[in-house]
């Protein structure tokens, strides 16, 4: 199944805040050709480029309502990261509006100038949903010509989750290399999997990780309410949040 981003939203201080996320819109607008709108917390809006659609709100509160409203395919939330400035949102509020949209979220920790989104981290558990994230990480590799490294993971270490998991694992792998993307896989059983995650994205130097917003329910300390704030507020680099879907499946090939 083919992505695609006509309109992307991004909430901002202003615009210099958060270099990273600025050049992560340019970049997806200029391969998706979308649609920038701007989310501005207040009514400093000079420096935007003049095609960005510019809107003043109050607060971060207002966030979840304008963005459900405007009809924008992804929201681009500036993420504040230990005591780095430019960043908009904490963990725990970006949780929150991910938890009351449908749609894609990307979080980006406000810690650099840029992130080049070469190497993106796939993980994959025992639940059937958890290949619903594939066609998105394929797009994004695409757009920043990244290689996907799918990463098997379940804290069960019984047989049934090795045999689903490695399963999965091949099935997401053909997939991608049928669409012609660079492409690594690894499996690891046991153990708390965001911690997994997070130690496996840094021995591959990630720029984004993947992961579903619910119903990875094999991986329910990592994919729900609290955990899945744990993963925002913890990872070093990005996260896609991706709502699951009914996606068509047999055009996935999973």
């Amino acid at each position: 199944m083919a992505i695609n981003l006509p309109s992307i939203c991004i909430a901002l201080k202003d615009a210099s805040s958060c270099k990273a996320a600025l050049v992560a819109v340019a970049s997806l607008k200029a391969y998706f050709g979308s649609k920038v709108k701007v989310l501005v917390i207040g009514n400093n809006l000079a420096g935007l480029p003049i095609d960005y659609q510019a809107t003043s709100i109050g607060s971060v509160k207002e966030i979840t309502k304008n963005f459900k409203s405007d009809g924008s395919d992804l929201l681009i939330l500036p993420l504040m990261f230990g005591d780095t400035a430019g960043g908009l949102v904490s963990a725990k509020e970006a949780n929150n509006i991910i938890g009351h949209i449908e749609r894609l979220v990307l979080t980006i920790p406000c810690t650099a100038n840029t992130f080049n989104f070469k190497n993106i981290i796939v993980p994959i558990d025992t639940s059937s949903e958890t290949r619903q994230k594939v066609p998105y990480a394929v797009s994004f590799a695409k757009a920043f010509g990244g290689t996907l490294h799918v990463f098997g993971v379940s804290s069960d270490k019984g047989k049934d989750a090795e045999v689903l998991v490695n399963n999965y694992v091949r099935q997401v792998c053909n997939n991608i290399s049928e669409k012609g993307i660079p492409c690594t896989s690894s499996i690891q059983l046991g153990g708390n999997p965001t911690e997994l995650i997070l130690a496996y994205a840094k021995v591959k130097n990630a720029d984004l990780i993947t992961i579903m917003t619910e119903q990875e329910t094999n991986i329910i300390s990592l994919f729900s309410g609290k955990y899945s704030e744990q993963m925002i507020k913890n990872s070093t680099v990005p996260v896609l949040s991706i709502h699951p879907k009914d996606l068509i499946v047999s055009d996935a090939r999973l």
